[in-house]
């Protein structure tokens, strides 16, 4: 069993103060074939979400504009959540008979639930039966969109940018031959730059949230590795949330000399005694905060947690480990084989 703790209970729950019922539960990732991402906290089994509530989908209720007259009728877990400072931005039907809440703080959203009955809220990520994650459909859905371009704010370590070589002039003259029949370097006589690297254009890049101590995160970096080959630049936030550990992993990659090679070296000690820490300095802290937040704010329920602009330059995000027959629509590339065989599940 998969025990976690998801940075919107901390968000949302914080702010409500005592007296409010709260779901949680912990799920055993090994139940479904689609794996569930290390953060999803609250599941609802549903047999046929399109017959259930067609119009869950389609229905939203915006009560930024309706002033104090939306306050009227809202169930009492939401009013208390109000009254803490948080801002109702919608409302939806959801699945199961739930009602669906957007809530914003300081410019970041988050979804929580209310039961029928209107007297318990659950905060999480919600799974249906057949292990799709519906809070990310909702996200997607009702949270104003964010711009790509404020992931250029997060601390990340940049995996796979493509380089070429490039070499000066005289690099690619003739080589001469001394008297005695021996070949000179005409460059190093010369006096010519060696050659260089210069950074292309990669062919797409992502954005993946990730947590050291997260097992979807190392799955995740194993099936990007073909693609990255290829031309794909993967660029790794750091996230800690999952336990104390996390903490101490992300600082070392961080706070690292050669964050590149740091972060390749904890994907290979994965979970085990040598993956390497550090003690976790103030920049850290701070970095990994601001990370936090502008995960929350692209609305991702769980780590991995992907985002990237398609070849219509339209914004995508996944929560979670994709099957590996998305990672040609996540990296615009075709199929890459996998050989794997911790892989092997998500075919």
């Amino acid at each position: 069993m998969l025990r976690t703790r998801s940075f919107a209970i901390a968000f949302s729950l914080a702010l409500f103060g005592a007296g409010l019922h709260t779901a949680q539960a912990s799920l055993n990732s090994q139940q479904t074939g689609n794996e569930a991402p290390a953060t999803q906290l609250a599941t609802v089994s549903t047999s046929n979400t399109s017959e259930k509530h067609p119009s869950s989908e389609t229905e939203q209720v915006s009560l930024a504009d309706k002033g104090s007259e939306s306050m009227v009728g809202l169930p009492l877990p939401i009013s208390r959540a109000l009254e803490q400072g948080l801002v109702l931005e919608s409302q939806f039907h959801a699945e199961s008979d739930l009602t669906g809440w957007v809530l914003s703080l300081d410019g970041q959203f988050t979804l929580v639930y209310t039961t029928p009955d209107q007297r318990t809220l659950i905060s999480g990520a919600l799974i249906n039966e057949a292990g799709q994650n519906l809070s990310e459909r909702y996200a997607q859905k009702y949270f104003p969109k964010p711009d790509i371009a404020l992931l250029e704010e997060a601390t990340y370590i940049s995996i796979g940018a493509p380089k070429e070589l490039n070499l000066p002039d005289s690099a690619t003259a003739p080589v001469d031959a001394s008297p005695d029949g021996e070949s000179t370097n005409t460059q190093a006589e010369s006096g010519a730059e060696p050659a260089t690297e210069q950074t292309i254009e990669a062919k797409r890049v992502i954005y993946a949230f990730f947590d050291p101590s997260c097992p979807f995160c190392h799955l995740a970096w194993k099936a990007f590795q073909p693609y990255i080959d290829k031309g794909v630049e993967i660029r790794w936030i750091p996230v800690a949330f999952l336990n104390p550990e996390s903490r101490d992993k992300a600082a070392a990659i961080l706070q690292s000399r050669n964050p590149e090679n740091e972060l390749t070296e904890s994907m290979r000690l994965f979970n085990t005694e040598q993956q390497p820490t550090a003690a976790v300095k103030e920049t850290s802290r701070r970095q990994l905060q601001s990370n936090m937040k502008l995960m929350q704010r692209f609305g991702i329920q769980g780590t991995p947690g992907l985002v990237w602009a398609d070849e219509s330059g339209e914004l995508k995000i996944r929560s979670g480990m994709p099957k590996l027959g998305e990672f040609p629509h996540i990296t615009g590339l075709p199929e890459q084989p996998q050989t794997d065989p911790g892989l092997f599940r998500f075919r």
